[in-house]
């Protein structure tokens, strides 16, 4: 039993020894939330030190006859290294995905490495080291997700209907179905660890989902290729020093390896036209660090965080889910404790960033690159006459064309030279002049 005041503990991807933040959430709706939780089995593997492992998850449920529901796995973060189940913000989430009749597991899985528990991270860790413990990972969640759906009976689950759900190393976790198969793998990984799939139990069905969504996650590669689409929920910060939002060494580790952020990984989505949706708290940092929450977990974050993602589970389920970026900080009233000045999340760290008028429009990719050509997505109610108009900072017109919009139309190509490089503001106007969607872009012509 937990109420909206349960102390939040987030872990910071790069922390071995899990640095907790604190935080009592709070919303409208501050009543008791329950639900039912059982334990099961879903395999068995050998750790890093060669010793057997039973891998253990909980199920939380609704009620005991809950039946045919939508299932997420939830998993924490802490860097391969540390965590497990019985964490009280894993709790948290499940208990309030359950109370929006949601199904969630939370499991244990393989971490760690030689010294990993007696040192911090960054005295202890290699990138062979982190790399082998991630791909010990990546197979349990396989198998946690074929063992879910060769029971989905037993559970109450829906079999198509499983979502994943990470935080920060989690969050790099679920994140790897996108772009990872034992091709993409170094084939001396897949000789001493074995391959991604059909490992930790013996089933063979398959280990697809439904969706997927990101919490201060990302990308371990920035050349990757997507292997496999799924629709894609993405939380990210754009102060964050341990992801940061587009490249960097994993909490400033060199011993760790490389991370990509957003503001790369979303092209590389973009160029194999998979889905998402990206919603970015501006100012904050990992912990989601807050004025009100100085310790970390800002409670009306965290909500925004819960909120979208019950919504997007069941928009996706519904095939309703309209794909778009958000500014999340302004749909919150919170204020993230210190700030940066990071010129790279200008777009979307701006007030005049946030798109007014019609919601089915967008454009991408946004920044705007020179390996890609500019796209207008749009739904536009009538037939009409259209304006396209991009302008600088002091106001002066870059560019301006005009076009005849019909409603059996989507898309309206752009080119990049409609942009000159750094900040940009991109106009579309009917017909009467009157301003339908107006967004900051920015040009660069590499990452």
């Amino acid at each position: 039993m937990l109420k909206r005041k349960t102390i939040f503990c987030i872990l910071i991807t790069i922390s071995i020894s899990i640095c907790a933040f604190h935080a009592h959430a709070q919303s409208a709706r501050e009543t008791d939330i329950s639900s039912v939780k059982s334990t099961f089995t879903y395999g068995n593997n050998k750790d890093y030190a060669g010793q057997s492992t039973d891998l253990k998850a909980d199920l939380y449920k609704p009620n005991l006859f809950s039946v045919k529901l939508p299932l997420i796995i939830l998993y924490h973060g802490g860097g391969y290294a540390s965590g497990d189940k019985n964490l009280a913000v894993m709790k948290y989430f499940a208990e309030n995905f359950a109370t929006a009749n949601i199904s969630a597991v939370v499991p244990d899985f393989r971490q760690g490495w030689y010294e990993s528990s007696t040192k911090s991270l960054c005295e202890s860790v290699t990138p062979e080291k982190f790399e082998d413990a991630a791909h010990r990972a990546y197979q349990d969640e396989r198998a946690l997700i074929r063992y879910c759906k060769a029971n989905a009976n037993a559970l109450g689950i829906d079999s198509n209907k499983i979502f994943l759900f990470g935080i920060s190393s989690g969050g790099f976790l679920v994140l790897h179905q996108l772009y990872l198969n034992d091709a993409a793998v170094d084939a001396d990984r897949i000789t001493r660890l074995g391959s991604l799939d059909f490992q930790s139990n013996n089933l063979r069905n398959s280990a697809d989902v439904a969706g997927i969504i990101s919490v201060v996650g990302g990308f371990y590669k920035k050349d990757a290729s997507i292997v496999k689409s799924y629709p894609t929920l993405l939380f990210n910060n754009s102060c964050d020093g341990a992801v940061d939002f587009y490249n960097g060494w994993l909490g400033n580790c060199s011993n760790t390896i490389r991370s990509y952020g957003p503001g790369i990984f979303t092209k590389i989505m973009e160029q194999y036209n998979s889905p998402y949706s990206l919603h970015v708290f501006c100012g904050f940092n990992h912990g989601f660090n807050s004025v009100a929450y100085p310790e970390g977990g800002d409670a009306e974050a965290i909500q925004y965080v819960i909120d979208k993602s019950a919504d997007f589970i069941k928009e996706i389920t519904q095939s309703t889910h309209i794909y778009g970026t958000h500014i999340a900080s302004d749909s919150i009233a919170s204020v993230p404790l210190g700030d940066c000045a990071n010129f790279e999340t200008f777009y979307w760290c701006k007030k005049d960033s946030i798109e007014i008028g019609n919601d089915f429009i967008s454009l991408t990719p946004n920044p705007v690159s020179c390996l890609l050509q500019p796209k207008l997505n749009i739904r536009h109610p009538q037939d009409e006459t259209l304006y396209l108009e991009v302008i600088d900072e002091s106001g002066k017109i870059i560019s301006r064309q005009k076009t005849e919009y019909k409603t059996s139309q989507n898309v309206i190509y752009l080119n990049v030279t409609d942009f000159t490089m750094g900040v940009n503001f991109l106009l579309v106007k009917n017909s009467s002049g009157k301003v339908l969607y107006k967004t900051k872009v920015m040009r660069y012509c590499e990452y």
